[in-house]
Order: structure tokens, then C-alpha cells, then sequence
């Protein structure tokens, strides 16, 4: 049997860990199995027995052309087929995994036929290191390694919560530090915990930056909460080697974050933010533009608050349409059509102000 695994998605810094993890899954049970980036997939012959393709949201206007070029059996995975499996299986898919993939990849090699297959994983400690042999990214960023799964919040603009259910589970820390003495051994100088909140449960995260100290000097990144951030964690953070943590800040009003069910509050996150920074460690705060109900009101006051916070780098993004999300609930409520993904991939929020409103609206943060 030979397996051809797809990433459609060009964008991502790092390549993608749902295609390494499958593709470790794959070769675990000695089948032949090759991963490849667009658009280096069109020249590949259909001579494939299976091919799967992981797809968000942003990367699913790929979908029609990649069925159109591979007639045989193809399956689909990952955010966006969770949430719309039926749309997938309208366009010739033959088969859609709702969540995790690495169980029900290992289902559909034993000759699981079913059209829609859920793969929730018990212990993710028993699934193999990732295997990113012939994906691309940026690899002066290292790898994406992945410590836990999932998010116990519901923030009305993020489609993990729905994906993961609201659950949050972790790897063991003994299995987190051996994967990263096997990189390392490897070559491996830095990398990314591309975990939702990585910091979420402090005494894990302490404990794990432990371990990485007992491993020698690196440098690395994660990705979290600014509220999680207190002088214990911060100054274990520092000594393990992060130097910088990415926050999904999304906005500085209290009002709107209120209204995108953020759980937290502005000084909460601008404490945690100085924490941070006062240890030497790099904070990327990221905001949203476009959140259901903001008003200018609630840029200028996000503007007001960067100013005095201790943020030194920041970006923003356009609010996004992302299926099963309360945004889009709000949207199809306004008259948003599901094919709108197939054609472009994942719509700005436009239902209140218009494009060019909320370019303005970036342009000030």
C-alpha cells in the first residue's frame, strides 16, 4: 500500500503537526508513505492507493482542485472537515475524520470504509514523535512540539474549543522532555510549544522548563495567556531559555472582551505582560479587529492602553468567519453561505463594518 499525505496550506512558519503526526503513525506500521506540500503535489501521479489531506478553514479552497487531481481513494481531516463534514463528502471525499486523525487513520488502513469517522485518543502519550520528513517551513524557528491538546476555554472567534470539545489534555512531562531529547540528539537548537496555553497549568510548565534546563542552554518559544504570567513562572520560563511567548491579547477594551467571552480581564493581561517583559522575555501581543459589536470606542481604548502597557511587539488580524464558532452563528444569522470557503477559504467578519472600516481600524493599532 502507498499513502500520499497533503499539507494545502503554504502560510504556516512551521509545518504542519497534523501531517507529521500521521505520517509517524503511518510509518509505525510499515506502510509506504510520502508527505508533500502544495502546489509540488499537482505533479504527483495518481498512483496513490490513499491520500489524505489535512484542511483549516483558510486552506479548504484548495479542496475541489485536489479531488479533481486525484481520482482514487482520498480522505480529509482537521478543523474545517470537523466542523463541515457533510460539505466535504458533497465535493467527492470519501471519508472525513472528525477530530483527532492518528486512531482513525490507523481505522481506515485496517479497512474502516465508514463516511464519517471520529478519533478522540485516550492517551496521547502512546502516539509517535512526529515525522516532518518532506514538509517545508521556516526551519530557523525550529519545530512546532505540541505538549498538550486542546483548550478549556470557548472564545467566540476561535474554532479550537469546538474542535477539541472544551477538553485539555496533556502529554505526560516525561514524554514532552523525551521527545525533545530525541531532537536535540538530532540536531535540534530551538523550537516552539505550539500548545494553545502553554502556561495554562503553571506547576506543568515549571516543572517542564526543569527539565529542559537539566538538557543544556537553548532558545525557544511558546505560545499562551498573558493573565497565566507571575514572577515563578516567568523566571523559570527565562532560565529554561524562552525567549519570547506569543499572546493572544486580542483586545485591550474590557467591553470586548467581555463580549468575545475572553474570561479574563485588560489589567490582568497587562500585569502579566510587564512580568514578562521585565525577565527579558519577548512578548508578541496579538489583537483582534472586527470583534462582533466593537465600535472605534473600543480601538481607541485598546490604542490608550498599548501605550501605557509594557508591549513592545504586537500584531492584529481582521476578525475571521471559522465554522461552528458563535461568529459564525452571528454571520449565518446575517446570510453568510457555506460555499464561501470552497471559493476563498475563511471570510473576514464584514456583517457590521465594512472592509475598509476595519483596515482603518488595524492601521490605528
Amino acid at each position: 500500500m502507498r499513502v500520499l499525505l497533503i499539507n494545502p496550506w503554504k502560510g504556516e512558519i512551521f509545518p504542519t503537526p497534523a501531517i507529521g503526526y500521521l505520517q509517524a503513525v503511518i510509518k509505525s506500521l510499515g506502510i509506504s508513505v510520502k508527505a508533500i506540500d502544495l502546489p509540488a503535489v499537482y505533479a504527483e501521479k495518481d498512483k496513490y492507493d490513499l491520500v489524505g489531506v489535512t484542511f483549516h478553514s483558510f486552506s479548504v479552497k484548495h479542496a475541489i482542485k485536489i479531488r479533481r487531481h486525484f481520482k482514487k481513494r482520498l480522505i480529509c481531516g482537521g478543523h474545517h472537515p470537523s466542523a463541515m463534514p457533510n460539505q466535504m463528502l458533497s465535493i467527492g471525499y470519501d471519508q472525513v475524520v472528525i477530530g483527532e486523525g492518528e486512531k482513525a487513520i490507523i481505522e481506515i488502513l485496517n479497512g474502516n470504509i465508514s463516511s464519517k469517522i471520529h478519533g478522540e485518543i485516550s492517551n496521547i502519550d502512546s502516539i509517535p514523535y512526529p515525522d516532518y520528513t518532506g514538509l517545508g517551513g521556516s526551519w530557523s524557528w525550529g519545530l512546532p512540539v505540541i505538549s498538550s491538546r486542546g483548550c478549556p476555554f470557548s472564545c467566540n472567534f476561535c474554532a479550537s474549543s469546538f474542535f477539541w470539545n472544551r477538553k485539555y489534555r496533556t502529554r505526560s512531562i516525561e514524554n514532552v522532555l523525551s521527545e525533545l531529547s530525541e531532537r536535540i540528539k538530532s540536531g535540534l537548537k530551538t523550537w516552539m510549544f505550539e500548545d494553545d496555553n502553554f502556561t495554562i497549568n503553571k506547576q506543568r510548565a515549571i516543572d517542564i522548563c526543569a527539565g529542559i534546563s537539566k538538557m543544556g542552554s537553548y532558545s525557544w518559544q511558546c505560545a499562551s495567556r498573558a493573565e497565566t504570567l507571575d514572577e515563578e513562572l516567568c523566571n523559570a520560563l527565562k532560565n529554561a531559555g524562552c525567549k519570547t511567548i506569543w499572546l493572544g491579547v486580542e483586545s485591550l477594551s474590557q467591553d470586548s472582551l467581555d463580549r468575545c467571552n475572553k474570561k479574563t480581564t485588560v489589567e490582568k493581561m497587562l500585569k502579566g505582560i510587564k512580568i514578562a517583559e521585565s525577565f527579558g522575555i519577548e512578548t508578541i501581543s496579538q489583537f483582534l479587529i472586527g470583534i462582533p459589536g466593537d465600535t472605534i470606542h473600543n480601538i481607541k481604548e485598546t490604542v490608550r492602553n498599548i501605550k501605557r502597557s509594557a508591549i513592545k511587539k504586537r500584531g492584529s488580524n481582521i476578525v475571521w468567519v471559522l465554522p461552528k464558532t458563535d461568529i459564525y452563528n452571528k454571520a449565518k444569522a446575517k446570510g453568510l453561505s457555506d460555499s464561501i470557503y470552497l471559493r476563498s477559504g475563511a471570510p473576514f467578519y464584514t456583517f457590521e463594518q465594512n472592509i475598509n472600516t476595519l483596515k482603518t481600524w488595524k492601521t490605528l493599532l
